[in-house]
C-alpha cells in the first residue's frame, strides 16, 4: 500500500473515531428527555470527522502532493543523470522554504554534472585529438607499424604495412600477428628484451632491439625493429614493430656482389690474357709477322670484350646508384623559387618562372645547384641578363626548358660545361653526374621565338599524378555585362595605341558565397597571376582565403570546395583587396566574365579605402569576338577547346591559371586576325558585349 493510501486510511479512521467519541460525549451531556439528544450527537459527531477529513485534505493538497511532486523531480532528476533535467516545482504548497532549497540543490546538482560533462567532452576531444595526431603520424610513416598485445594479436597498424605486406586480409584488429611475421625471428628477439627487461635494465634504448625476418609466405625481407610497450608499473603489456622491406635492397647487394665478382674474377682472365700478349710482344720483338698477327688478333679481341663489359657494368652501377639515391617527387616552381634566392649576389639576372609548373622526380638540392650553375654559365657565355624556365610534359619526361635572347650552345660548349662544379671544388659534384644521376642527357636549340635559344633537360616523371582527375563539370556563372567598365579609358589614347604583347595583364579569379552580391554574397577567396610580355609567370602569384562574415551556402561548397572551416581565421575583404590592390597596381586586369567578378570587388571598394579603376579585358568578350556566338564560351569550354588544363578548377587559383594561358593563346590569334593594338580589341569586345547582350535580352524575351 502506498504512503498517501496509508495516511488516508488512517485519516478515515480518526474521523470516524473522532467523529464517534464526539456524539457519545454529546449524547451523554444532552438530558436524556431532550427531543434534540440524538440528533445533536449524531451532528457532533459528523462535524469532528468532517473537520479531521477537511484537515487531511489541506494537509495532502498543500504538503504532501507538494512532496511527492518534489520527490518525483527529485528521482527523475537523479535518475535521468542529465544536465538539461528539469525540477518541477508544485504551484501551491505549504513547505515553506523546502521547494527553494531543493531547486538550488537540483541547480548545484547540474552545475556540477555540467561541469563533469565539459571536462569528459574536453578530455574526450583531447583523447581524440591524440588519436587523430597518431593516426596521421602512422599514416604518413613509409614504415609499417604494428602494435600487438602479449597474445601476438594485432592492436593497431597502419596502411604502410598493409602495402609493405601485400596482405590486407591477413591484417585486422585482433588477428595474430604471425599470420603475416615469421615467428621465429620474433620470439627470439623478444625473448632477449623480455630477459633484459627481467634483469631491471629501464633505458628505453635497452627495450629495443632490431632484427631480420621474412612474411609469412616468404615472399618478402624485411627489416624490423620491436620495442616492449610498458604499463605505468613498468610491466609488459605488448611490443610495438616496425617494418622496411629490404628485398630491393637484397637484390641490390646481389647485384653487387655479381658486380665484384665480375670484376676480380670473370675480367681477370681477359685481363690476364691482354697482360700475357703485350709481355709476349715485348719479349720476342723479332718474331715474324705472321706471329705478330696473331697476338695482335688477342689484344684486340680481348681489348672489344674488356670495353664492352667495362660498358655494361658501367651501366649496371649506374642503375644500381640511381636507385638508391634519395629522390623525391618536386614542384617545380619550388626549384624555381630557390634558384631565385640563389642568384640575389647577380643584381643583374632575372630568372622568370613561366608556363604551367609540373611535378618531377629527382633530387631538389643537385638541381638547383646544377641550374644555378647553369645559367651563371650562361650568363658569363652569352651576357643574357633574363631567363624563363619552363617545365613541359612529354611521353616519358619532363622538359625543364631555360630560354634566353640569344644563339643556342654549340655540342662541344655544352660538353664542356657540364664538367662544370655544381657548388664547390669541395663538394666535387659536377652538372654531369648530378644529370647522369636523373638519367638527363641535355641538348641545346634554337627556341621559338626569334633570335630565342634553348637548354632543354629531360628529366624524371613524378611517382604520383601530374594532375588530379576533374571534377564533376559545373554550371557556369551567369554572364554579366558592365558597358560603363569597358568605356572607362577610352579616352586614354596612349593606352589604345599600346601594342597587346607590350602590356603587363593581371588575370585574376574570385570564388563566393552565391552569385548575387546585391543581396549579400560575398567573396571568399581571390587569386590572381602577372602575364608579361606574353608570358604567364607563374612565380608571380597572388591567392587568399576571405573570411565572409556570414555562412557559405552548401550549394556553393560544391562548386569551390571552400567551407566555413577554412575562412573562420582569414582576414576580412577589406584588408585582402588592399593587398590585392597592391599586386595588381596600374596592370590591366583580366577575369572570364570580368564584369561579374569586379561587381563584388566595386562593392567593397570604398570599405576598402581602394579604387580598382585599371582597364579590364574579358576573355569571355575575346572569345565571343573570335568564334562568334555559335560556340560554348564557358571556361570549361574554352580550355578543351584550347588544350588546356587547370589543375584545381574552381579553385580560384587554378582557374586564374588557366585563364592566364587563355589570354595568351587568344592574343595570339587575335594579332593573326589583325587586331594589334589594346584599342582596336577594346571596341572589338565591347561590341561583342552589346550584341551577346541583345542576343540574350531577345531569347529571355522568346520564352516570355
Amino acid at each position: 500500500m502506498q504512503a498517501q493510501h496509508q495516511f488516508a486510511l488512517i485519516f478515515v479512521v480518526l474521523a470516524l473515531v473522532a467523529g464517534g467519541v464526539t456524539g457519545v460525549a454529546v449524547h451523554i451531556v444532552t438530558p436524556p428527555e431532550s427531543d434534540t439528544a440524538f440528533a445533536g450527537a449524531l451532528l457532533g459527531g459528523l462535524s469532528v470527522a468532517t473537520l479531521v477529513l477537511i484537515a487531511w485534505f489541506v494537509l495532502d493538497r498543500l504538503i504532501m502532493r507538494p512532496a511527492r511532486k518534489l520527490v518525483r523531480g527529485i528521482r527523475a532528476l537523479l535518475e535521468s543523470r542529465s544536465p538539461n533535467q528539469s525540477l518541477p516545482l508544485p504551484r501551491y504548497h505549504a513547505l515553506g522554504s523546502l521547494p527553494d532549497a531543493t531547486v538550488e540543490l537540483a541547480t548545484a546538482l547540474k552545475d556540477s554534472r555540467q561541469e563533469i560533462r565539459q571536462a569528459m567532452d574536453r578530455a574526450t576531444a583531447q583523447v581524440e585529438e591524440q588519436k587523430t595526431w597518431l593516426e596521421v603520424i602512422l599514416q604518413s610513416l613509409s614504415e609499417g607499424v604494428l602494435v600487438c598485445n602479449r597474445r601476438h594479436q594485432i592492436l593497431l597498424y597502419n596502411n604502410a604495412a598493409v602495402s609493405i605486406l601485400g596482405l590486407p586480409e591477413a591484417i585486422g584488429l585482433g588477428r595474430p600477428l604471425f599470420n603475416i611475421l615469421s615467428k621465429a625471428p620474433v620470439q627470439h628477439t623478444l625473448e632477449r628484451l623480455e630477459r633484459h627487461h627481467g634483469d631491471g635494465v629501464s633505458e628505453a634504448a635497452e627495450l629495443t632491439a632490431p632484427f631480420v625476418c621474412s612474411s609469412a609466405d616468404a615472399r618478402q625481407m624485411l627489416h624490423a625493429r620491436i620495442a616492449l610497450i610498458l604499463d605505468q608499473n613498468r610491466a609488459i603489456t605488448g611490443h610495438l614493430i616496425t617494418l622496411i622491406d629490404i628485398s630491393e635492397d637484397v637484390a641490390l647487394l646481389a647485384r653487387g656482389d655479381a658486380i665484384r665478382l665480375a670484376l676480380t674474377r670473370d675480367l681477370r682472365g681477359v685481363v690476364g690474357n691482354i697482360r700475357a700478349a703485350a709481355e709476349t710482344l715485348n719479349a720476342y720483338p723479332d718474331m715474324t709477322a705472321e706471329e705478330r698477327h696473331s697476338f695482335d688478333d688477342v689484344i684486340l679481341n680481348e681489348s672489344e670484350t674488356l670495353s664492352r663489359r667495362i660498358e655494361e657494368l658501367g651501366q649496371e652501377i649506374r642503375g644500381q646508384l640511381l636507385g638508391r639515391w634519395p629522390m623525391a617527387d618536386l614542384f617545380i616552381s619550388d626549384l624555381v623559387s630557390c634558384v631565385q634566392e640563389r642568384l640575389r649576389d647577380l643584381p643583374s639576372v632575372q630568372v622568370n618562372l613561366v608556363g604551367m609548373p609540373l611535378w618531377l622526380h629527382g633530387d631538389s638540392l643537385s638541381l638547383m645547384q646544377a641550374l644555378d650553375c647553369l645559367i651563371r654559365q650562361l650568363h658569363e657565355e652569352t651576357e643574357a641578363s633574363e631567363f624563363d624556365i619552363e617545365s613541359l610534359l612529354a611521353d616519358q619526361a619532363i622538359y625543364l626548358e631555360v630560354r634566353w635572347a640569344g644563339k643556342p650552345l654549340s655540342a662541344d660548349g655544352l660538353e664542356a660545361w657540364l664538367d662544370t662544379p655544381c657548388d664547390d671544388e669541395a663538394s666535387g659534384q659536377r652538372i654531369r653526374e648530378v644529370l647522369e644521376r636523373h638519367e638527363c642527357e641535355p641538348w641545346s636549340q634554337a627556341g621559338r621565338g626569334e633570335n630565342q635559344a634553348v637548354v632543354r633537360l629531360p628529366l624524371p616523371t613524378p611517382t604520383r599524378p601530374q594532375f588530379f582527375p576533374e571534377p564533376e563539370r559545373l554550371p557556369a556563372r551567369p554572364e554579366f555585362y558592365d558597358f560603363g567598365l569597358m568605356q572607362r579609358h577610352a579616352d586614354d589614347e596612349e593606352l589604345a595605341a599600346t601594342p597587346l604583347r607590350d602590356l603587363s595583364f593581371v588575370v585574376f579569379d574570385c570564388e563566393m558565397t552565391g552569385l548575387d552580391p546585391m543581396g549579400g554574397d560575398e567573396i571568399i577567396a581571390i587569386a590572381g597571376v602577372r602575364v608579361v610580355k606574353h608570358r604567364v609567370l607563374t612565380g608571380e602569384t597572388f591567392e587568399r582565403l576571405v573570411n565572409p562574415g556570414r555562412p557559405i551556402p552548401e550549394q556553393s561548397v560544391q562548386f569551390h570546395g571552400i567551407t566555413d572551416d577554412q575562412v573562420q581565421d582569414k582576414p576580412a575583404i577589406q584588408l585582402v583587396l588592399r593587398q590585392f590592390k597592391d599586386f595588381v597596381g596600374d596592370a590591366v586586369m583580366v577575369a572570364h566574365n570580368a564584369a561579374f567578378d569586379m561587381q563584388f570587388i566595386s562593392l567593397k571598394q570604398h570599405e576598402s579605402g581602394v579604387e580598382f579603376d585599371n582597364p579590364v579585358l574579358d576573355t569571355l568578350l575575346l572569345s565571343s569576338m573570335l568564334d562568334g556566338d555559335e560556340e560554348d564560351h564557358s571556361l570549361d569550354a574554352l580550355c578543351e577547346r584550347y588544350g588546356i588544363t587547370i589543375s584545381g578548377r574552381h579553385s580560384a587559383l587554378g582557374d586564374t591559371l588557366g585563364t592566364a594561358e587563355l589570354l595568351v593563346r587568344m592574343i595570339d590569334r587575335l594579332e593573326a586576325k589583325g587586331f594589334e593594338t589594346f584599342g582596336e580589341v577594346m571596341k572589338a569586345s565591347n561590341m561583342a558585349a552589346q550584341i551577346r547582350h541583345r542576343s540574350a535580352m531577345v531569347a529571355s524575351s522568346q520564352h516570355i
